[in-house]
């Protein structure tokens, strides 16, 4: 007996094959109904990258960074996860988005799957989410600014802008409650979400079946769908479309698994070729860096640039929040039994708005993108480095000493001082500077109780790593004299 038998016997399986597999579906499919299909099989490639990646990050400010470069140098395939994972976020929005457009020009939120329309408007507002909250993950310089305007903008919704900021920062700054309420919504809410979503919407599809051709559907159609003869015709023209030959199992499971492949390999080739972008690590201090977000929330942005600043916040909540409600109530408001795009010139001319308008806001704010400056242009700072710059601006070792221009020159200048000395040197001159050149020097002594020996370590690191011009590639050469 085989393995197969043995459990179908004792879990009927056959009938859990003809339910699913062989049965009936409607004539003359598109390729655009593979669409969801393929966000399936995005999320699934979300998951396995996601659990990995999962496994070697660490969710605090002072060790996010390091752990994403670890996971990238030091992780077997570490970066062509990483690059699979942001691509294929990229992917799922706009799989997501095309699949929803089929629906809306195929009128197939109309009876009797509005209640499967509105759980896509739910997935839709967590992949959002998704996008929103996975951008702070690698607390580099993009994720920390584009995550303060975006919480920000968040604080503009009227009543609860407040309460709203709190929850998402976890406070009122950005930090530490920040990454960590992040990382819980992104690993932990986020995928329950939308993994019972996924599934409501599966069953459903299984229970109404696909969706036919609007042709099929509108022939000899009462003129509304909320029409007391209309769901008698609609289950007679349904039965009609699935007259032919075309099974589910392997008809639309082949056509199915074909489309899912190609985004896969689309997928594996942008991340081999490109890789994820990662910016130099997140300095609270420097008000100068310009965030951009992705180009999913790009044209909201710009968008936002055009029009005066006293009617930002009703842009930034209203649009997003009209669009929304426009697509809550589509089902219950549009009854007519037209399902032809070309048949709704209402509909057909706010797509044609919605779509043109985003596309030229989104290629505005292109334009105006700023190239990416890669953290390999000199070296990134580690959380020690950064640390020790923290400790260099309280202490107000500038009042003396300047770096690449910027501080007094009462001291010598530091911009090269990590090549002129060792960590060993640097740590001990902090410590007693006295020691090393009597009292003629108007150095002060840094050694506990001013500051404790860790701290000083912090202060040497940032200071060894002061090597001129950033990529410059000179070598060090130390010219140490210890008392």
């Amino acid at each position: 007996m085989s393995l197969y038998q043995w459990l179908d016997r004792r879990l009927d399986l056959s009938s859990v094959r003809l339910a699913l597999l062989d049965r009936a579906v409607p004539e003359r499919l598109t390729w655009w109904h593979t669409l969801g299909s393929a966000t399936l099989a995005v999320f699934v490639i979300q998951v396995v990258t996601g659990i990995v990646l999962a496994t070697f990050y660490s969710p605090s400010p002072d060790h996010a960074y390091d752990s994403i470069r670890y996971i990238e140098s030091q992780v077997a395939s570490g970066g062509l996860l990483r690059g699979m994972h942001h691509w294929a976020a990229s992917a799922m929005v706009v799989l997501l988005i095309g699949h929803l457009l089929r629906v809306f020009a195929f009128g197939a939120y109309k009876y009797p799957r509005e209640a499967n329309w509105l759980i896509g408007v739910g997935l839709f507002i967590l992949v959002m989410a998704f996008s929103f909250t996975g951008y702070l993950l690698p607390w580099d310089q993009k994720a920390y600014w584009a995550t303060m305007v975006g919480t920000s903008i968040a604080g503009t919704t009227p009543v609860i802008g407040g309460e709203l900021v709190a929850l998402l920062r976890g406070g009122g700054d950005l930090g530490a409650a920040t990454l960590s309420r992040f990382y819980a919504f992104h690993v932990l809410w986020l995928p329950f979400g939308l993994g019972l979503l996924i599934l409501l919407h599966l069953v459903l599809v299984i229970r109404q079946g696909i969706a036919a051709r609007p042709g099929a559907m509108e022939a000899g159609a009462p003129p509304r769908t909320d029409d007391p003869a209309y769901p008698a015709h609609y289950d007679q023209a349904y039965k009609r479309s699935k007259q032919g030959d075309v099974r589910f199992y392997p008809d639309i499971v082949g056509k199915d698994a074909i489309a899912s492949a190609v985004i896969v390999v689309i997928i594996f080739g942008l991340a081999l070729a490109f890789g994820a972008p990662l910016e130099a690590p997140a300095d609270p201090t420097d008000s100068s860096y310009v965030p951009m977000p992705e180009w999913y929330f790009l044209p909201l942005y710009q968008l936002l640039k055009l029009v005066p600043g006293r009617f930002e916040s009703a842009i930034a909540v209203g649009v997003p929040g009209a669009l929304l409600f426009a697509m809550i109530a589509l089902p219950f408001f549009d009854r007519r039994s037209t399902r032809n795009l070309l048949r709704r010139p209402v509909a057909l001319a706010s797509l044609v708005v919605i779509l043109g308008g985003s596309g030229l806001l989104l290629g505005a704010a292109l334009r105006e993108r700023q190239p990416i400056v890669s953290p390999e242009v000199g070296r990134p700072l580690s959380s020690m480095e950064r640390a020790g710059r923290a400790l260099y601006s309280s202490q107000k070792c500038n009042d003396c000493h300047a770096i690449a221009g910027q501080g007094e020159d009462k001291g010598p200048e530091l911009t090269e001082i990590g090549l002129r000395h060792s960590v060993a040197w640097l740590h001990s001159f902090l410590e007693d500077a006295r020691r090393f050149r009597g009292d003629t020097t108007e150095m002060p002594s840094f050694g506990p109780p001013t500051l404790s020996h860790q701290q000083i370590e912090e202060l040497t690191q940032y200071l060894a790593s002061l090597r001129g011009k950033p990529g410059s590639g000179i070598e060090p050469e130390y010219h140490d004299t210890f008392p």
